[in-house]
This record gives C-alpha cells, sequence and structure tokens, in this order.
C-alpha cells in the first residue's frame, strides 16, 4: 500500500511540475516536454508490470477439451495447481507455501496420469505405450526439477511453471486428444 502511494504521489508531482512548467516556459522549451515523457514512461512502466504477472496465469478453454469430462476435470485442476506455484512464485510467499503446492501438483500430476493410463489401457487404445513413454517422460523430467529446486531453491521455479505449463498445454492439444474419437466410440464421454 507505501509503495502505491509513493508511486501515485510521484505521478502527481510530476503532472503538476509539467503543468507549472508548460506554463512558466510555454511549449517551445524542451525542459516540459521531457517532465511529460518522464511522466509517461512512469505510468506505462507500472501498467506494464501489473499487466504481465496476470497474463502467464493459464485459463481454461474449451479448445483444451478432450471430450471425457473426467479427464478435462483433472486438466482444469492441473491447470489451476499450476496457477497456485506460478501465484506461489510471483508473490514470494515463503518456502513453505512454494513447496507444498509444487508437492501439491506433482502429486496430482501422478495421479492422473495414472488414471489416464489405466482408463487407456482399460479400453485398448491403441497407442498406449507411447502415450505412457511420454508420461514417464515427463515424470523423469518433473522430478529432477523437483530436484533442482531442492537444491538451488525458489529461482527455478519460472522453469519448472513454464515446463509444466507448456508440457500439460501441449500434450492435452496434441497427444490427449488422439485418444478422445476412440474412446468416445467406445462409450466414454
Amino acid at each position: 500500500m507505501k509503495e502505491k502511494l509513493v508511486f501515485w504521489s510521484l505521478v502527481v508531482a510530476l503532472a503538476v511540475s509539467c503543468l507549472l512548467t508548460f506554463v512558466k516556459l510555454g511549449a517551445a522549451d524542451v525542459t516540459p516536454w521531457l517532465i511529460l515523457v518522464s511522466l509517461v514512461v512512469l505510468v506505462l512502466s507500472r501498467w506494464q508490470k501489473g499487466r504481465g504477472k496476470c497474463e502467464s496465469f493459464l485459463v481454461w478453454d474449451d479448445d483444451y477439451s478432450v471430450g471425457i469430462e473426467a479427464m478435462d476435470r483433472d486438466h482444469q485442476r492441473l491447470l489451476n495447481l499450476i496457477n497456485n506455484l506460478k501465484a506461489a512464485m510471483l508473490c514470494n510467499t515463503g518456502e513453505a507455501f512454494e513447496r507444498r503446492n509444487l508437492d501439491e501438483l506433482v502429486d496430482y500430476t501422478r495421479t492422473h496420469l495414472a488414471k489416464e493410463e489405466q482408463l487407456l489401457q482399460e479400453h485398448g487404445y491403441p497407442d498406449y505405450e507411447g502415450h505412457k513413454a511420454q508420461h514417464d517422460q515427463m515424470i523423469s523430467y518433473v522430478e529432477s526439477y523437483v530436484r533442482k529446486y531442492e537444491q538451488e531453491g525458489r529461482k527455478v521455479l519460472p522453469e519448472i511453471a513454464d515446463y509444466l505449463t507448456l508440457w500439460l498445454t501441449d500434450h492435452i492439444n496434441v497427444t490427449d486428444k488422439k485418444y478422445t474419437a476412440f474412446l468416445n466410440a467406445k462409450g466414454i464421454h
């Protein structure tokens, strides 16, 4: 709150200075224009700073749907867990909170992948082995990231969040959607 007050006090001071300088020196002088440019840069940088943080969060979109309600619910939960990790990272919530979110994300990822594999295996999905191999590789990468987090701390959280975001969205949109028609034909929705 104090930072916000200081920021807006500075904006008001620059705006008043700019106005008074224009009145005193006129538009032909470079000084009021420099103050105006400084004011604009200050406001835009603050706007951009706050804007970038929230844009990195994932929002469920129906394009992510694989046409199987249970898998879609799991995928939505995974997106939310990734967002929780990103929030912990951006807000510097402390190691205990970060660790709890990271552990929950890793645990639920394992749970979801096992459930998906069981569904595919039970119904004889023809590319089960290839699909499972992608899951196994992802879990291996996640485990290496967790070890890296344990060694290096919070500075690796952006790497983890970026990897999980890209992997999950790509896996849903490419690999998981391949089983949709197969499972829907077997009455799974």
